[in-house]
């Protein structure tokens, strides 16, 4: 059954559970964005008696907003237990060591960040918050001459993050201290399934602008990413959910791939897919699925033959961060209609509210898989030439 939440509903999801008939616990969030749509729903009341008289119901969610539901109405459950220890980074840290023993990495509350003593952090690292969501206050720092700037930036960055996600979902008093993770980056939806094993049902690769990039604005996807991917980090992935016990579990998980073809987990985002249904969503124009639909039949891609239906694409997923520097309830307008001219095979475009959220939206597109220039602008680019002041 699937959990139901702000900040945001694609109507392909909606569309997915109404066609599909897919159980939707009837909270009023739920209520509240699929209210247009004939829905399969189960009241809350018979949604909580279901799962405890069967732990081994499955719960998905489209938000981390709803996790709170779950917290509520089972806190000592297996299920809530096991998504505060991928939720929390420091907790998941800990149990890496058993993959990852020398990995180094630090919690700290906000408070104490300006007087840890520096000699002791092996810089360069990334300081992020421990319970966090969409690179919100992720920053990389170089070395001890950044330390205070970069802890000026996060005081910036957490009183225009206020309020914006639930604290379950964001919390801005605990910060974690880690190494840089060498290598490409990717973020991959999957779930695992009752005996553990897990089943990719999208891979792609996070191109960044630089290396002190921690943006999240360009994702591609692509045959060539999958056929040279998609074992090594199935492998990797079967290892981390036997140290973490996952089954019955749907994630969002990023990593990152050496030179060598050694992977390190950043971080599992539990019972969801890629935020605002947004990495989910693009596999219906790349592979031509529905991972909704393939995740509650707990069916499996076939990605030997999926993968040769467009060899020569790449589908790519935008993320229009508000990097601007000006706050979204300061901007007049945002220029879309320029913006999809920019590139040459936009597949949808989702406009935001970027005076509440600090993004203006989400475009999908599709390139030849040899020129990825249009790509590169946008990633490069502050999006200032959008915008009206």
């Amino acid at each position: 059954m699937y959990l139901i939440d702000g900040p945001y509903v694609s109507d392909y999801l909606k569309r997915s559970l109404s066609e599909l008939s897919i159980r939707v616990i009837q909270t009023p969030q739920a209520q509240k964005f699929l209210d247009t749509y004939p829905i399969n729903f189960i009241s809350e009341r018979d949604a909580i008696e279901a799962l405890n008289h069967d732990a081994h119901h499955q719960v998905y969610t489209n938000s981390e907003n709803a996790l709170d539901w779950i917290y509520d109405n089972f806190p000592s459950s297996e299920l809530t237990s096991t998504i505060q220890k991928v939720k929390d980074k420091t907790l998941f840290r800990q149990h890496l060591k058993q993959i990852h023993p020398d990995y180094y990495f630090q919690e700290s509350t906000h408070s104490e960040l300006s007087s840890l003593p520096l000699e002791s952090i092996p810089f360069p690292v990334i300081l992020k918050p421990s319970i966090g969501f969409f690179s919100l206050g992720v920053q990389r720092i170089e070395n001890a001459v950044e330390w205070h700037s970069a802890l000026q930036n996060l005081d910036q960055i957490i009183r225009e993050s206020e309020g914006i996600y639930p604290q379950r979902v964001l919390d801005n008093s605990r910060f974690i201290i880690e190494e840089v993770i060498i290598g490409d980056e990717f973020a991959i939806d999957c779930y695992f399934d009752a005996q553990g094993k897990v089943v990719i049902l999208n891979m792609m690769k996070h191109l960044f602008a630089s290396d002190a990039d921690v943006n999240d604005r360009v994702y591609i996807t692509s045959a060539a990413i999958m056929q040279q991917y998609v074992k090594v980090v199935s492998d990797y992935l079967n290892t981390l959910g036997q140290v973490l016990g996952l089954k019955r579990f749907q994630a969002h998980i990023e990593l990152r791939i050496d030179g060598e073809g050694l992977v390190n987990a950043i971080e599992i985002n539990p019972l969801r897919f890629g935020g605002w249904c947004s990495t989910p969503d693009l596999s219906q124009y790349a592979w031509n699925m529905n991972i909704y639909e393939m995740l509650v039949n707990q069916s499996q891609p076939d990605w030997s033959n999926t993968t040769h239906e467009q060899p020569d694409r790449v589908y790519a997923l935008v993320v229009l961060n508000n990097s601007t520097g000006t706050p979204g309830n300061k901007i007049k307008g945002f220029d879309y209609k320029r913006l999809l001219k920019q590139v040459q095979n936009p597949l949808e475009l989702r406009k935001t509210d970027y005076a509440k959220f600090p993004l203006f939206g989400f475009l999908m597109c599709s390139v030849p898989g040899d020129d990825l220039g249009e790509l590169y602008d946008l990633l490069h680019s502050d999006l200032k030439e959008f915008v009206t002041l």
